[in-house]
This record gives C-alpha cells, structure tokens and sequence, in this order.
C-alpha cells in the first residue's frame, strides 16, 4: 500500500502523464522508459473494458508508475471493482455538485470517510488486511486518491463547496466538453474559459488539493505552473500514434510522391 502518488510529488515539483485510450503493455512499459509518472486509463472515450484497465494498473504500478482511471460515472459498479482491483487514482469526470463529489468519496473511501466495501482480497490492501485492519484501512485510503474534473458552468457554481469535500485530492479542468456544451468554439471559447480554468487551478491550489490539466505545449504548462498545477499531462496516445504514422510516411510521399 504505497502512496506511489504522493511520494513522486515528494520528490520533484512537477510530475508527467498520458492519457491513454488505446493502451496496449508495449505503449506503457514505452512510457516508462521515457519517464513517464502517470498513466490515465481512459473508461469514458475507450473502447477498453474494466478488465483490461485492471490488468493495465498492475503493470504500471508494477512499473513505479500511478495508474489513474476515468470512469463513467460514480457509481458501486465501477469505483469499487477499479479501486480494490489496484487503480491508485479514480477520476469523475464532469462534476456538477457537492452531492456529487460526497457521493464519489462514499464510494470510494473507506470508513469513517466513505462507506466504500472491505475485502480480504484487495489489491488496494496488497491482499491481506493484517492483523490491524483499522490500521490498513487508513493506510488504503490514505494510498488512494479521489479527482474530480470541471466541465461545466454548473460545476464552476459548486467549485468552493466542491474544493471543501474532505476526500476530493486532485482536480483538473475538460475545457473541451465545457465549450462544447456551451456551443462555443475557437477563441471564443477561449475567452470565456480561460478565466475560469485559471480560477479553478488556483482555487485548487489554496484548497491544498493538487491541480492538474492537460497541455499541449510548454509555454502553456509554464503559466498553468505559476498557477499551482504539479501534474501535466501532455496529450492523448490516439493523437500521438497517429501523428508519428502519418509523419513517418509523409516524409516519403512529399519526397518521392
């Protein structure tokens, strides 16, 4: 029951992730050659199943990597069987509510925090609860770690009643959905949210959450970092794969035809 999350904050300033949607054991072990620190297991845009996420966490953690899944949706079905099963951080997408994130830390904190279910074969629990199971509860919840992401305006309303759900560790912003459901897009879009996802991030920070977001470039990840955010993410392994495959024969086609 390592704190893999916590003791890689302890040790550098910034950490690095990927999201992952199409993630094969070759793509993960890759990534942590590279220096890869988090791996996001993507459930809501993936065709991957439970199964398939589960087996993935073991051989990031396995790796020295923090496996983090997103799921549908807070419900038993899929917090449960992903935080006993090894996932070291359950993300929700969308929040809208404080009813919402307390719901998400009953799910999956144990007791006194949540109600999340015991079993004697965890591996959340390293499959043993020991002789003082107090004792390794604490430890589990205090390994695990609860991220809730901003989608909405909605969600922007509730965002200090959200900060203050004791349980709630990491935050992120999905700008995308967010304009989206705005019909917003471009600049536009980038008008109205920035202000807010700067908001959010630092919000967060004060909060003694951890802040986190997506980027595409340095620059970017340089001013989210003034804001507070310790973990970027720098793209999606779908966009990734295509991109090296389309520049791997474009070269030859623009050269040769």
């Amino acid at each position: 029951m390592v704190d893999r999350l916590n003791d890689l904050l302890n040790e550098r300033e910034f950490l690095y992730g990927m999201l992952c949607r199409d993630a094969t054991l070759v793509d993960v072990e890759l990534m942590a050659q590279a220096g890869y620190h988090i791996i996001w297991i993507d459930l809501e845009h993936s065709h991957q199943s439970t199964s398939e996420a589960l087996l993935l966490c073991r051989f990031i953690t396995h790796l020295g990597m923090v496996p983090l899944v997103r799921i549908l949706e807070p419900t038993r079905t899929h917090v449960q069987r992903l935080i006993d099963g090894g996932a070291q951080v359950i993300n929700l997408p969308d929040v809208r509510t404080v009813e919402q994130a307390t719901h998400f830390v009953e799910l999956g904190k144990y007791p006194p925090l949540g109600q999340r279910g015991v079993s004697s074969t965890s591996a959340s629990t390293d499959f043993n609860l020991g002789s003082n199971i107090g004792e390794t509860l604490k430890n589990a919840n205090e390994a695990s770690h609860l991220m809730v992401m901003f989608e909405s305006d909605e969600g922007y309303a509730a965002l200090d009643s959200i900060l203050a759900v004791d349980g709630i560790d990491l935050v992120t912003v999905g700008p995308m959905d967010w304009s989206v459901g705005l019909g917003t897009y471009g600049e536009d879009a980038k008008a109205y949210l920035n202000p807010k996802i700067n908001h959010i991030l630092t919000a967060t920070d004060q909060a003694g959450k951890i802040a986190t977001m997506t980027v595409p470039n340095v620059e970017q990840a340089k001013e989210y970092a003034e804001l507070g955010v310790r973990i970027f993410f720098l793209g999606v392994d779908v966009a990734m794969k295509r991109k090296n495959i389309s520049d791997a024969v474009g070269v030859f086609q623009a050269d040769l035809g």
